[in-house]
């Protein structure tokens, strides 16, 4: 592909309730230049129903309440044998933007946006963020590292539906 960058941001940690040391999480942004249209990648990422299609993670989705500009999603995500549930609300600029922010589940924060900026007629620049927390310091150790390496590798999942749905 054209341009790929991966990168994390260190983010200073305070201590837990209970004094000890807090596992540092990464921010993580991803961009990448994609030969298909910001409508074709944008309608992927809005078109949570069919993520465990794709997503061999995410193993079950639900879309409720869907309007002009947002609507909530809840995924079940499966990895090293544990089953979690979150929700969240994303917040919809359509084909430039998704803004997701959480509403229940296993974190303390969850923040993500993807941005999506057309280059010519048929490549877009995707930018892909994301800062989480997982809500407990168990939760952290255990799937801390493995959501780190899948949210590295989400745009790289979005461009192989990508070729399979658009046949690029």
């Amino acid at each position: 592909w054209l341009y790929k960058h991966v990168w994390n941001e260190s983010r200073i940690n305070n201590k837990l309730t209970d004094d000890s040391p807090r596992i540092s999480m990464p921010r993580i942004r991803v961009n990448e230049i994609l030969p298909f249209t910001n409508k074709q990648i944008y309608d992927l990422v809005v078109d949570v129903e069919s993520y465990p299609k794709f997503l061999p993670w995410c193993t079950k989705t639900r879309v409720w309440d869907r309007q002009e500009k947002q609507f909530m999603a809840e995924l079940t995500v499966s990895f090293k044998g544990i089953r979690e549930k979150f929700q969240t609300l994303d917040v919809i600029e359509p084909h430039s933007k998704v803004e997701i922010n959480l509403k229940s589940g296993p974190f303390q924060y969850l923040a993500s946006t993807w941005q999506f900026h057309p280059i010519g007629e048929d490549r877009t620049q995707v930018e892909f963020f994301i800062d989480f927390r997982f809500s407990n310091k168990m939760k952290e150790m255990i799937m801390g590292p493995v959501f780190t390496q899948v949210s590295k590798q989400m745009i790289s999942a979005f461009r192989k539906r990508a070729i399979t749905l658009y046949r690029r």
